[in-house]
């Protein structure tokens, strides 16, 4: 027998030719990868799994938290500027009104186109748009020299920051397994509740010493006042979110989807390394694909970045058809009605406490105290007006709006702790039920801290927000339950640029009717909420 030896891992025995076996013999076989094993493939859920949560989550929550609270900055903080701003550009109630919603019609406007950006484009690079102009516009807003330049600077203002809250639950959301998710996400959104604490503690740092502080810019022939500054600073967390996202990579999740997978890897290794908090540690995964269950998700996001906006329609139009519009109608009225009573009233109690405080030692109720203020501005001259128009606010405002954001921050824990022992619709209906009666009292309520309390248990109920998102998702199956849920909270910010204008138009006109018609509108809620299936 001829023996040939060939390169490396082969050495063959080949026989003459007069050898009728004619056999070939293997002399040394194939080597195999380590424990005999090809690499295998692992699923996202089980790459996310090994790798674990540590460093690189704790950054992530931290700018996803502050996403979701620089939404709340954004779009409340022209409630604590209003008073302040009065004198600078002759704001009326009708123009408080009206600035008071712009930001959030901005947000109405830009959710869906957001949403659809987000899911075609990239979680990142929205953020990072979002965040970015948001905080342009609301450097510039600071600058307005006419009530008109604010309201169309904070419009803009909302349309960019929608951006974040279209976008950062999913990116936070696709990074973390199934058990971390849920934690994960309410950590995020107790940032919005911390932002309820920060914008009046902010406020009362500042806005107090406005009469006290004159500056002018000869330039623009304005003065400055420190409401202006207040916006400004309201606005830091937007920098603290850019130096964030540009540490944090593209969802691994998205570019999973879209097919790239070695960028995927990338990405992975790096979470993994930062988790272990060395680089010693090699990332065991060489090879990652889609959970089954994802797949079918990732064949619709190809579908509907070829479709555009069609998609949108699409996806839409079936809401409002057949038996999904019941609930696409009950839904809707009832996230309205609750940011109309919420948010809507929240702007202004700012403005309003701020009236009814200098009158606190006399037994009157706040409609009382504003038509006075009313009658009082409309039978004086405008010179006579002009001179005496003044900044001064009582910083006791400030401090109180801060324990009511306290307030607000434990009703989210109470509603977490009863919410599974009493069930979603019933918490909806009760706080419903409790507010409507509030908002009534406020009407026959002459001490000035009584109406303050009846007025929070009143505008508690905006801590329902994700009661209701919660029940509403169990109404839509699953193909057509994220067009519904961003539909359902478009409606609720309308809702809450509308209550804010309404409110505006009524303290001109007859303040009780907003308390009559408020408390009216939470009782039909209730109503409307007996109608909802039981869990």
């Amino acid at each position: 027998m001829t023996k040939i030896e060939d390169a490396d891992p082969y050495t063959l025995d080949i026989p003459p030719k007069n050898d009728s076996t004619h056999s070939i013999q293997v002399v040394h076989h194939i080597q195999l990868p380590e424990d005999n094993k090809l690499p295998r493939s692992y699923t996202y859920s089980e790459a996310l799994e090994l790798i674990g949560t540590g460093k690189f989550h704790t950054l992530l929550l931290f700018v996803s938290g502050f996403c979701l609270m620089s939404v709340i900055n954004e779009t409340l903080n022209m409630g604590f500027i209003i008073s302040a701003a009065e004198c600078d550009l002759a704001l009326s109630f009708r123009d408080k009104g009206m600035l008071n919603g712009s930001a959030f019609l901005g947000v109405v406007v830009s959710s869906h186109w957001w949403g659809f950006i987000s899911d075609t484009r990239g979680r990142r690079k929205v953020m990072v748009i979002a965040t970015l102009f948001s905080l342009i516009f609301s450097i510039v807003s600071a600058f307005s020299i006419h009530v008109w330049m604010l309201i169309a600077t904070r419009f803009c203002v909302g349309f960019f920051i929608s951006g974040n809250a279209a976008t950062v639950y999913a990116y936070l959301a696709e990074f973390h397994t199934e058990k971390s998710r849920g934690p994960a996400i309410s950590w995020a959104a107790s940032f919005m509740a911390v932002g309820m604490i920060f914008l009046p503690a902010l406020a009362w740092c500042i806005i107090p010493l406005d009469s006290k502080v004159d500056l002018y810019i000869d330039a623009l022939e304005m003065r400055f006042g420190l409401w202006r500054v207040y916006i400004m600073l309201t606005s830091f967390s937007s920098l603290i979110i850019l130096g964030g996202i540009f540490l944090l990579p593209e969802s691994s999740k998205f570019l999973l989807n879209k097919g790239q997978n070695e960028q995927v890897l990338q990405i992975m290794q790096k979470m993994y390394r930062w988790n272990r908090g060395s680089s010693s540690h090699p990332f065991p995964v060489k090879s990652i694909e889609l959970d089954p269950i994802d797949k079918v998700y990732a064949t619709e996001m190809e579908r509907k970045s070829s479709m555009g906006l069609r998609y949108i329609w699409e996806q839409t139009v079936p809401l409002f058809k057949g038996p999904l519009l019941g609930n696409t109608l009950k839904a809707s009225f009832l996230m309205f009605g609750l940011f109309m009573a919420s948010s809507g009233m929240l702007m202004w109690i700012t403005d309003l406490l701020n009236l009814y405080i200098h009158y606190r030692d006399q037994s009157i109720t706040i409609c009382k105290v504003v038509d006075i203020i009313h009658y009082n501005k409309t039978t004086t001259s405008s010179d006579d007006s002009e001179l005496q128009c003044t900044t001064e606010i009582d910083s006791n405002i400030f401090v109180i709006t801060t324990f009511m954001g306290v307030i607000f921050l434990l009703c989210y824990i109470i509603n977490g702790v009863v919410i599974n022992k009493i069930g979603k619709r019933n918490l909806l209906n009760l706080w419903n039920v409790i507010s409507g009666i509030s908002c009534v009292l406020v009407l026959w309520t002459s001490n000035f801290y009584l109406t303050q309390l009846v007025l929070v248990i009143y505008m508690c109920i905006g801590c329902c927000g994700s009661v209701l998102s919660a029940i509403s998702v169990d109404l839509f199956p699953t193909n057509y339950r994220a067009m519904a849920l961003c539909l359902i909270l478009m409606t609720g910010r309308f809702g809450a640029m509308v209550g804010s204008n309404l409110v505006g138009f009524l303290l001109t006109y007859n303040c009780d009717a907003i308390f009559i018609f408020m408390g009216a509108l939470m009782i039909v809620c209730a109503l409307v909420g007996l109608s909802l299936p039981r869990e």
